[in-house]
């Protein structure tokens, strides 16, 4: 089994379980929005914890997928600049739609942006080995605690890490230090091939069965899902709160 024939239903297994969490965020985003909880509840410290969480896992995962993308050593290029078009067109519909929909609040520098820039600087150190992956990641993620933080002054640098002044967004994550935590799917999944393997893992579960097909569906088509959720969850949230008045 190689690598362009490889696909593990626990990752997108996993990441269907992070789309939900996300469809939960959102959801209650937008119930705050029309007034059906209380305001401040998004602002609350679990609330931000469990949106850090949710983005801390899908850019997990996007740097696992990018190395079991060329566990062979050949990664398919079409198929990656293919990808990362699609991530990249995304990401700036995401920006646009929020512009026109939210005013100055929204989205520069969003998950989708994030993960752009990131597998285009993780094919960049692919062929690096688990300990150096890991080794930069954790120093990539401890920058904020060991540097005068934030780095830069002006809007300009937003993509990269948290600047002063900082405009309010809807959805902010700059390549520091979430970088870090994409070196750390990276290097997982070459510990995992190096040690288990990925084929062994992939073995573990039917992916034919319809259980399985049913629960990793959406983690296949992760990026149409989180395009069409928020649109829809937001649509539903309105048209209830304009029939109850």
């Amino acid at each position: 089994m190689t690598s362009r024939t490889l696909r593990i239903a626990q990752i997108d297994i996993a990441r269907t379980i992070a789309l939900i969490a996300m469809a939960v965020f959102h959801l209650t985003f937008d119930l705050e929005a029309f007034g059906f909880i209380e305001r401040g509840t998004m602002a609350s410290t679990p609330w931000i914890i469990f949106a850090r969480l949710i983005a801390g896992s899908f850019i997990f995962l996007s740097g696992m997928s990018l190395v079991i993308g060329s566990l062979d050593g050949r990664p398919d290029l079409r198929k990656m600049l293919k990808r990362l078009g699609m991530i990249g067109a995304a990401a700036v519909v995401v920006s646009i739609a929020t512009y026109f929909s939210i005013g100055y609040a929204y989205v520069r520098f969003g998950i989708l942006h994030h993960m752009f820039v990131a597998s285009l600087l993780g094919l960049a150190v692919l062929g690096w080995h688990s300990i150096a992956l890991a080794a930069v990641g954790a120093l990539i993620l401890t920058l904020p605690h060991i540097l005068p933080w934030p780095l830069f002054e002006g809007t300009g640098w937003l993509w990269l890490a948290r600047t002063t002044p900082m405009p309010p967004m809807v959805d902010y994550v700059p390549v520091l230090p979430w970088f870090g935590v994409f070196l750390f799917g990276m290097a997982s999944a070459k510990l995992i091939y190096a040690t288990i393997g990925w084929a062994a893992i992939a073995d573990m579960c039917d992916a034919q069965a319809r259980p399985i097909r049913i629960l990793s569906w959406a983690g296949r088509h992760s990026l149409l899902v989180y395009l069409i959720h928020q649109p829809i969850l937001f649509s539903a949230v309105f048209a209830a709160r304009y029939f109850i008045g």
